[in-house]
């Protein structure tokens, strides 16, 4: 493929159309594409990528932002590009998505992406993914490919050189497309942990249901041989075991199952002899009660009479304080607010009073203060008459303040023309010393691209590093999580189970009555002299009697359920644990394999705390070789922007100096027209001020004002004094009429306060409270009354009762003696330590066997899924390791890897044939065969064999100028097998970006005709490019100027 011609409109820096016709540069060798930093010199590399696929050529700049931010609303983004390929020609053009101000300047519209081919044969094939396949099928490449092949662009295959062994794989995968071998190995990877977490899921639910068998707590009911499998291989099993533990455990649950029998059987006979004593103790226990109860009412009824008294006072206390609250209080309230009505009228004309006096005085020094302003009139008079004088005189004095501005300004402009000839003079000397202090600058910054490069490497070792340490951050978190979640299942399991175990009891209980139930109504029926249907006796000395606590048929069913929903609970949270516990083994089991992997000589033994601990230093010292990588990379970008920018500095001296010497010439000329106005303006400026008092208009001015401020002060200070005079007159009126009032108003409060005082003194006599003291004694609040009230009245309903309560004891214990209820209770309790022994008994076998059985069941299904399992891992694991490398005693090399290494070794093969040129056959790039042992991968490595000392070393060892060689070859050795390997594909043009600046000049001469050997054969290749030597060696050259309304281009 090669370009024929480009058109790009409003694309990257380019505001309007240009056309780059490459038939001005011929059919094959080299051409230069220069112009300064920014102007566009690499976008029409992004031009040709983007018109082929529907991309930029770089991985900063996106398809969206391509549109030129010179280009005015009009004109439309795109480009066009006529090209050839096997003899065929090809036209593509294309849109990209962008937003443009809408025509009316209201707001922004979206252009949509479009793309058009137009074929050899006419056909044309419109939209933007199809043209873009179309093009991929004639071009037998991807965009990824096309970059690699059309364009070696600045640093990247520098990066490329430098990679290690995971980065150069990564830029392989994405070239070759050798993805497909990793996800097989990817696939077989998780097929074979799959087959593994399922083994050992499976034996750790069977070893786990194993040692939660329940055994018997009595030696007696397994034997020696049996009962020896279960206690020594319970706790301790082994997988291979499981059978073994199996049979005696089914051996158990026949045992448990007979004994249950029994069990049962000896409960019913203990409940009937149960139920007769219980009977005889509640109809003893009512006499016995009756005796307590008449005992407690004769101790009540002594309280009762030893609180008379008491009751008495608190009936005169209220009757006293109902006299006091209700008749006296409120005469007592009236009699205070008219006391201190009067003291208040008294403390109010004290106040007037003392303000009268005050404002006497003030009013006599008021009166002073007006009549000696009022006496200032005619000096007021006179200093009206100045102002107005010199109010006229102003005109004058402002005309010669505007003479006086402008022959200012004249000698202004005069001394800023001679400061500015002094500058000039000084700017001169300064560009010529700016000028030989960047050149000498840009000698020290010639390597720093390759520090940059090395930089970022190291960062993304950092990055691989954080990736994996908060991975297995992750992990400890989970496995944190896990020991929670089991210990929480643990717990779960064990409530569920003594919930089980509390219902079964209470089964077992209101079964035993149900039963006890049916024999008290079979004994409802039998009569003296008739058979027994049970036993055959005809006499009945002791008849089963009803009981009313039993549970009918359908309660003890409904219990039963909730016996089974108990036990099914039981299994599932059993199930629960065993799986909670298994992920935690193999959450560990993998944290520690991943920590090994990450930290050398990690113990086996490393507790989680330390282990977070050794992570969180690991972070921690990570972060701090990160922050000190990233400080670095900062400073060589720094230096890098800076080499640029002294570049364009230096280009911009030149210029700078040729437009210093114009500027002094015109400036000398304009000073010597100055000298002469400024001389005239001065004698007509000195006639002026001669008839004039004052300086200039601003000293005219002040005085004007000093004049005009005094005679405001003084007609404001006359104001001001009559004003005040006239205020203090009326406010003394207005005081000395309220004071009168408020005399008034006293007489008549100090007869209105003698009279309640009156009326308060008799209703107090008269209520029988002879003096202050005895009326507050008895004075109580509504409440407290109300609580006097309410405790009469419960002392005497009290009373009543209790005398009530006494009669009906009596004559309930009449005739009748105090049962001994401990004998009673004695014997029944003797009845049901037995029973419960019993029970207790069957209750351990009955929940025994509800735990044994369904592990017997599952232990019994899980052994025979294990050997399938344990096949299909072993198949599995094997296929894994050969395509993953992991092969104990073989070389670590992956499926994927050895399809990488097959192509970079004919990368080599092709590269060494440039370098061998370019290094006069001193350097060779060599693939690393094997690594240093068997414990770690390799592949793609690169050493280096230097012919002239005979040693091999590594790739980074090389100088700045060294790498750039070996960079530029790897990128053609590249380029020549991608195109091989994609079944001859044709690119014969080749785009190369910077690189040449850190060349000596015998190494750029090399470089120079390994590409002029490389364009051989019709082959065209453009370098991209500052260097001033491959302006002077490339006659063909693209020239792209940079304006302030975007950039444009020339063919030279």
């Amino acid at each position: 493929m090669k370009p024929l011609q480009i058109v790009m409109s409003a694309f990257g820096p380019y505001a309007q159309e240009v056309t780059l016709d490459f038939a001005l540069l011929g059919s094959q060798g080299l051409f230069l594409i220069t112009g300064p930093t920014g102007a566009g010199k690499t976008t029409i590399f992004d031009a040709l990528t983007f018109a082929l696929f529907g991309e930029s050529s770089g991985s900063v700049r996106t398809v969206d932002s391509l549109r030129s931010d010179f280009a005015d609303a009009q004109t439309k983004t795109y480009v066009e590009l006529t090209f050839s390929h096997k003899s065929r020609t090809y036209k593509v053009e294309r849109t990209p998505r962008y937003e443009r101000p809408k025509k009316s300047g209201q707001g922004m519209t979206t252009e949509t992406a479009q793309a058009t081919l137009h074929m050899p044969g006419g056909q044309v094939i419109t939209g933007y993914r199809d043209v873009t396949l179309k093009l991929e099928d004639i071009l037998g490449i991807k965009c990824d490919q096309f970059k690699q092949i059309a364009m070696i662009a600045q640093g990247e295959f520098l990066k490329l050189l430098l990679a290690d062994s995971k980065g150069r794989g990564e830029i392989f995968r994405r070239v070759f497309s050798t993805n497909l071998y990793q996800i097989t190995q990817r696939l077989l990877k998780d097929r074979e942990r799959a087959a593994k977490n399922a083994l050992e899921a499976k034996e750790s639910s069977i070893l786990q249901s194993l040692q939660t068998i329940r055994l018997p707590e009595e030696d007696n009911v397994l034997g020696d041989e049996w009962g020896q499998v279960l206690k020594t291989r319970m706790e301790d099993a082994t997988i291979h075991q499981g059978p073994e533990v199996l049979e005696a455990l089914q051996e158990l649950i026949t045992r448990d199952k007979e004994r249950q029998s029994t069990l049962k059987e000896q409960v019913k006979s203990k409940d009937i002899a149960i139920a007769k004593q219980i009977e005889l103790i509640t109809n003893s226990r009512h006499v016995h009660q009756a005796f307590l109860d008449l005992e407690s009412v004769k101790q009540r009824q002594e309280e009762l009479q030893g609180k008379s008294q008491e009751h008495k006072g608190r009936q005169e206390s209220l009757e006293r304080g109902e006299k006091a609250l209700y008749q006296v209080s409120p005469l007592d309230e009236a009699f205070l607010a008219r006391r201190d009505e009067e003291e208040g009228l008294k403390t109010s004309i004290q106040t007037l009073s003392l303000a009268i006096e005050q404002q006497m005085e003030d009013l006599e020094e008021a009166k002073t203060v007006y009549e000696t302003e009022k006496a200032t009139e005619p000096e007021r008079e006179k200093l009206s008459a100045s102002v107005a004088s010199l109010a006229k005189l102003l005109p004058k004095y402002v005309e010669a303040d505007s003479l006086g501005e402008e022959l200012s300004k004249l000698q202004e402009i005069q001394e800023k023309l001679a400061a500015s000839l002094h500058e000039l003079q000084e700017q001169k000397s300064s560009l010529l010393d700016q000028k030989a202090k960047l050149t000498k600058e840009l000698e020290t910054l010639g390597d720093v691209e390759v520090q940059i490069v090395k930089c970022e490497q190291e960062t993304k070792g950092l990055e691989a590093r954080r990736t994996q340490l908060l991975a297995l951050e992750s992990n400890l978190e989970r496995l944190q999580k896990l020991v929670l979640e089991s210990s929480g299942a643990k717990e779960r399991f064990q409530g569920a189970e003594a919930s089980y175990q509390e219902l079964q009891g209470d089964y077992l209980e209101k079964e035993k009555a149900f039963f006890r139930e049916q024999a008290g109504v079979l004994a409802a029926a039998l009569r003296d002299d008739e058979p027994c249907p049970v036993c055959g006796s005809r006499t009945h000395p002791k008849k089963a009697t009803p009981d009313p606590q039993a549970p009918s048929e359908a309660e003890l069913k409904k219990l039963k359920g909730k016996v089974e929903a108990a036990r099914h609970t039981l299994d599932q949270a059993s199930k629960s644990l065993n799986t909670k516990q298994t992920e935690h083994k193999e959450a560990e089991k993998q944290l520690r394999s991943s920590a090994q992997n990450l930290f050398l000589h990690l113990s086996a033994e490393i507790t989680l705390e330390e282990l977070s601990g050794q992570l969180a230093a690991a972070q921690s010292e990570n972060a701090e070789r990160s922050e000190e990588n990233g400080v670095l990379f900062k400073e060589l970008h720094e230096d890098l922007d800076r080499k640029k920018h002294m570049q364009g500095a230096l280009q911009k001296l030149e210029e700078d100096l040729k437009a210093n010497e114009g500027e002094r010439d015109e400036k000398d000329a304009a000073h010597g027209t100055l000298v002469a106005e400024i001389s005239g303006k001065s004698g007509q400026l000195e006639a002026l001020q001669a008839s004039l008092d004052y300086k200039d208009q601003g000293e005219a001015e002040r005085a004007l004002k000093i004049w005009q401020d005094e005679l405001t002060a003084l007609r404001k200070a006359f104001q001001e004094a009559e004003k005040a005079y006239q205020d203090l007159t009326t406010k003394l009126g207005n005081n000395q009429t309220l004071l009168q009032d408020h005399k008034e108003r006293l007489l008549k409060a100090m007869e209105l306060r003698e009279a309640a005082e009156v009326k308060f003194t008799e209703k107090r006599i008269a209520c029988g409270f002879p003096d202050e003291e005895a009326y507050q004694n008895a004075l109580k609040t509504e409440l407290e009354l109300k609580d006097l009230r309410e405790a009469a009245r419960d002392y005497e309903q009290e009373v009543q009762r209790v005398e009530q309560e006494y009669g009906r004891l009596i004559q309930e214990t009449k005739d009748k003696t105090k049962p001994d209820l401990k004998v009673l209770e004695d014997l029944k309790e003797k009845l049901e330590e037995e029973k419960n022994r019993v029970d207790q008994a069957l209750q351990r076998v009955h929940t025994r066997l509800g735990v044994n059985e369904p592990i017997e069941r599952t232990v019994q299904e899980g052994l025979k899924k294990l050997s399938d399992l344990q096949r299909e891992y072993l198949l599995l694991s094997n296929l894994a390791k050969t395509a993953s490398g992991e092969l104990a005693g073989k070389q670590k090399l992956a499926f994927e890897q050895y399809v990488q290494a097959f192509y970079f070794t004919q990368i080599l093969l092709e590269a060494n044939k440039r370098l061998k040129t370019m290094t006069n056959s001193r350097f060779e790039l060599l693939r690393r065969e094997e690594a240093a042992d068997l414990r770690s991968q390799t592949g793609l490595e690169i050493d280096v064999l230097d012919h002239y000392t005979g040693r091999v070393r590594s790739v980074k060892s090389l100088s700045g100028g060294e790498s750039f060689k070996a960079s530029l070859s790897l990128a053609l050795g590249l380029s020549d097998v991608i195109q091989s390997s994609s079944g001859g594909v044709e690119i014969n043009t080749l785009f190369v970006d910077e690189g040449f600046g850190s060349l000596d000049a015998e190494s750029l001469e090399q470089a120079i005709q390994t590409l002029v050997g490389l364009a051989e054969g019709n082959r065209l290749i453009g370098i991209i490019s500052h260097v001033e030597e491959l302006k002077e060696r490339i006659d063909r050259q693209i020239v792209i100027e940079k304006t302030t309304a975007g950039s444009t281009l020339k063919v030279c």
